[in-house]
C-alpha cells in the first residue's frame, strides 16, 4: 500500500497559538464517556448528549452509569433530561431524527453497573418537552455508532460497532446495520466485519453519492481489522487494507480541499506502538496513509474542524502520554500541505478514555471544546467534564446560501443538485451541505440531514406527489448559510411543469434586452456560470436590461406562482 511519512511544518508556533476560557457549566463530571452535539430543542443553539458513569457517592470511584442532555441557553450548559441509571457507558451516543419529526432523537448502547452481562443498547424518542425510551435492545461495549441514511430514502438509518455476548456463545464483533423502515428499525447483523477498541465512518469517499465505510480496531481475537469498503451498488465490498491498528479513532475532513473527503487517525498499531496519520483521498475513494511523527499517546479522542480560522479542517487530540493526559492541536498548513502542531493557552489537560469534541457554543462562528476525562495531574485522577470557549477575535463570515438548486425526477428517484455557495476562508470544494425534504413548504417530514457533496438522490415511496426543499452550506468551523431559496418539484402536472412548456426567452442570444413571454414572473434573477448573482432588474414588461453583462452563457432563475424554473441565457 501506498505511504508517505511527513515530518511536522517547522512554523513559528507563536502564529498558532491560540487561548481558550473555561466555561462553568452545570454537566457532570464523567467516566468512560461519549457525547455528541444537536440542537435539541430548535432554539438555535447546540445541546449535547453524554454516555458515560459518574462518582455517585464522592469516594473518587465511578459507581453508576448516567447518560444526560444539557440544554446550551447560549452562555451556559444546563441539566435538560436525565436517562436515569439503566442506560450506558463504555460505549456510544448519537443523535438521530428517526421519525422525521424534526426532533433529535437519541441511541445509547454500552453497558450498565445495573447488569454489567448483558450489553444494551436504547432508543429515546424526543417529545418537544423531554424523551422516553421506545426501544431496549441488546447493545455493544467499545465501539461506535454511526448515523447515515444508506439506502437514500430519507429515513435516517444507523449502525453499531463493539463486542458483544453472544448469548451462550462466547463473543463477537460485528457492525450491525439497523435499517429504519418508518415503523421500526431491521437489523441486518454483521453488515461488515467489526471491532473492539476501535472506530469505523460512514461516508461518501468518490463522490457517487453512495455510502462507503471505514474501519478500524481489533477482532475477537485481537488480530486488526482495518479496511475500507466501498459501495458498489448498495453492496460494500472490500477494495482496501489499510494500516493494521489494534485501536483507535477515526474522523473525517476534506482536509485539502481537492472536493473529496480524507481521514485522520490516531491509535495504536500492533506492537502497541503510537500510530497518527492522515488518510488522503486520491479522488477515486483509494486512501493513501501519510504517516505523521507521534508521541506515545494511547486512549485517543480526535475532532476535526477550523480551528485557526483559515477556512480549512484542522484536527485536536486528547489523551494520555506517559499516565500524562494530553491535548494537542494540529493545524493545515495549505502552502505545504503538512500540518503544523499548534500551541494552545486555557485548556485544562484530560486524557482517556474520554471526550474531545469541537463545535459552536456560543454561536460566535468559531470553535469551542468540550472536553472530557481523567485528569492525571491531580493525585486522585478524577475524571471531569469541561467546556472550553475559543478566545479569537478574527472574524468568520458565515457561508452564503447555494443559489442554483434543481430537481428532476426518474421513476422514484428524485435528483438534486446545487451550486453557488461561497464563502469568506472555507473553499467551496471543502463545503458541506445540509439537505432539507418536506411534503409541505418549510417540512423535514421527508429527509434532513447533512452530505459531503453538492447533490444527492433520494429514492421515495410512489405516493410522494410533491417535493419542498432547500439547501444551507456548512463552512470548516461548522457555521450554516442561511436557507436557500425554497425548491419545488411535483410529480403531477404542475405549474412549473405548464409554465416552463408555454415560457418563451427572446432573444436568445441577445446582446442588450431579454423579453420574457408567459405567465407572469414574481421575481427574476441571472447567475453567472460560477453561482455569482448579477445585478439585473426586471422591468414591467417582463424584460430585463443585460447590455452591461460580459459576453457568455448565463443562468436565468425565474419565479412562477411559487415555481422555480431556470432557463439558460447566452449574451453575445
Amino acid at each position: 500500500m501506498k505511504r508517505i511519512y511527513i515530518l511536522l511544518s517547522m512554523l513559528p508556533v507563536g502564529l498558532c497559538a491560540q487561548s481558550f476560557t473555561e466555561v462553568q457549566t452545570g454537566m457532570n463530571n464523567f467516566y468512560f464517556s461519549a457525547a455528541d452535539i444537536a440542537d435539541v430543542d430548535n432554539n438555535g443553539t447546540l445541546d449535547i448528549v453524554v454516555n458515560g458513569a459518574i462518582d455517585s457517592d464522592g469516594d473518587g470511584q465511578p459507581d453508576a452509569t448516567y447518560n444526560e442532555v444539557y440544554q446550551n441557553n447560549g452562555t451556559t450548559l444546563l441539566p435538560y433530561t436525565d436517562f436515569g441509571g439503566d442506560v450506558t457507558h463504555l460505549g456510544d451516543v448519537k443523535f438521530i431524527d428517526y421519525n422525521n419529526d424534526g426532533l433529535m432523537d437519541i441511541i445509547s448502547a454500552g453497558q450498565s453497573y445495573m447488569d454489567i452481562v448483558n450489553y444494551k443498547q436504547y432508543r429515546f424518542k424526543n417529545t418537544g418537552v423531554g424523551f422516553i425510551k421506545e426501544a431496549e435492545l441488546p447493545g455493544k461495549i467499545y465501539g461506535s455508532i454511526e448515523v447515515f441514511d444508506f439506502n437514500h430514502d430519507g429515513k435516517s438509518d444507523y449502525a453499531l460497532n463493539g463486542t458483544q455476548s453472544a448469548h451462550g456463545g462466547g463473543f463477537r464483533n460485528t457492525i450491525d446495520f439497523y435499517k429504519n423502515t418508518g415503523l421500526g428499525f431491521d437489523m441486518t447483523e454483521n453488515w461488515v466485519d467489526g471491532t473492539q477498541n476501535g472506530n469505523f465512518k460512514v461516508v461518501d469517499l468518490n463522490n457517487d453519492q453512495l455510502l462507503d465505510v471505514v474501519v478500524i480496531g481489533s477482532d475477537i481475537n485481537g488480530d486488526p481489522v482495518s479496511k475500507v469498503y466501498m459501495n458498489q451498488g448498495g453492496t460494500l465490498v472490500h477494495t482496501q487494507s489499510l494500516d493494521s491498528l489494534i485501536s483507535g479513532k477515526l474522523e473525517v475532513a476534506d482536509f485539502n480541499a481537492d472536493g473529496f473527503q480524507d481521514l485522520v487517525v490516531v491509535g495504536k498499531d500492533t506492537n502497541d506502538d503510537p500510530y497518527m496519520a492522515v488518510l488522503m483521498n486520491d479522488g477515486t475513494g483509494n486512501l493513501i496513509t501519510q504517516q505523521m511523527n507521534s508521541f506515545d499517546i494511547s486512549e485517543a479522542s480526535v475532532s476535526v474542524g477550523d480551528l485557526n480560522n483559515d477556512g480549512y479542517y484542522d484536527f485536536i487530540i486528547s489523551g494520555d502520554v506517559n499516565f500524562n493526559a494530553v491535548v494537542k492541536t494540529y493545524l493545515y498548513n495549505v502552502a505545504s500541505q503538512t500540518f503544523t502542531e499548534g500551541t494552545t493557552s486555557g485548556l485544562h489537560s484530560l486524557g482517556g478514555p474520554g471526550v474531545v469534541q469541537l463545535f459552536d457554543f456560543n454561536n460566535d462562528h468559531h470553535l469551542d471544546v468540550l472536553l472530557s476525562g481523567f485528569d492525571w495531574a491531580h493525585q486522585d485522577m478524577p475524571s471531569l467534564t469541561k467546556l472550553f470557549k475559543n478566545d479569537v477575535q478574527t472574524t468568520n463570515a458565515k457561508p452564503t446560501a447555494p443559489t442554483l438548486l434543481n430537481v428532476s425526477k426518474n421513476g422514484n428517484r428524485f435528483n438534486f443538485t446545487w451550486s453557488g455557495a461561497t464563502d469568506d476562508k472555507t473553499p467551496t470544494n471543502a463545503l458541506r451541505y445540509e439537505i432539507k425534504v418536506g411534503s409541505t413548504q418549510g417540512a423535514q417530514d421527508i429527509a434532513k440531514y447533512v452530505v459531503t457533496t453538492p447533490s444527492w438522490f433520494l429514492d421515495l415511496d410512489p405516493s410522494v406527489e410533491n417535493v419542498y426543499w432547500s439547501v444551507r452550506s456548512i463552512d470548516a468551523s461548522k457555521v450554516y448559510s442561511d436557507v436557500s431559496t425554497l425548491g419545488t418539484l411535483s410529480t403531477k402536472e404542475s405549474t412549473a411543469n405548464f409554465a416552463k412548456q408555454h415560457l418563451v426567452i427572446y432573444p436568445n442570444p441577445t446582446s442588450d434586452k431579454v423579453y420574457i413571454k408567459g405567465d407572469k414572473i414574481s421575481e427574476a434573477e441571472i447567475y453567472s456560470i460560477d453561482g455569482r448573482k448579477l445585478n439585473v432588474t426586471l422591468n414591467g414588461d417582463q424584460s430585463m436590461n443585460v447590455s452591461h453583462l460580459p459576453k457568455g452563457v448565463y443562468l436565468l432563475k425565474l419565479k412562477i406562482k411559487n415555481e422555480i424554473i431556470t432557463k439558460k441565457l447566452t449574451i453575445k
